[in-house]
């Protein structure tokens, strides 16, 4: 008797795992995203950039790479790598780093300027994701 409730209470568990949503499972651990824009003369794009941690999770460090990109034939190429900036986290807690980049590319066209946002904990990349400033003409 005991034999079977254990394998029926595991089966129960079973599928109660399989019934929760994929996205209640998964956990969200920080977000990139452009908080200002703004375009100057010479096709010149100036753009900010906010990389949030959520709190749950140890993180020694948050890193964003900086891309200068142009539009042409049909789809966004990398002109010029600005460079890869980093902050120091080391806590479990809510943590952001924010800084404001600009990209001249020195000729006519339409630009903008791509963000990649990365969340460390020493080595290993916990999360990432990427966004991009608004176009400059």
């Amino acid at each position: 008797m005991r034999k079977r409730f254990v394998l029926l209470w595991t089966v129960v568990v079973l599928v109660l795992a399989l019934m929760v949503p994929a996205t209640t499972a998964a956990a969200t651990y920080g977000k990139i995203k452009n908080t200002n824009t703004y375009c100057t003369g010479a096709n010149t794009v100036n753009a900010t950039f906010k990389l949030t941690k959520y709190s749950g999770f140890y993180a020694t460090k948050l890193s964003m790479t900086i891309k200068g990109q142009g539009y042409y034939g049909g789809r966004w190429h990398t002109e010029l790598n600005i460079g890869t900036y980093s902050a120091r986290a080391n806590t479990y807690s809510g943590y952001y780093f924010k800084d404001s980049f600009y990209f001249f590319p020195g000729h006519s066209g339409t630009h903008r300027i791509l963000a990649v946002g990365k969340i460390w904990n020493g080595s290993h990349l916990v999360a990432s994701g990427s966004t991009y400033s608004l176009r400059c003409s």
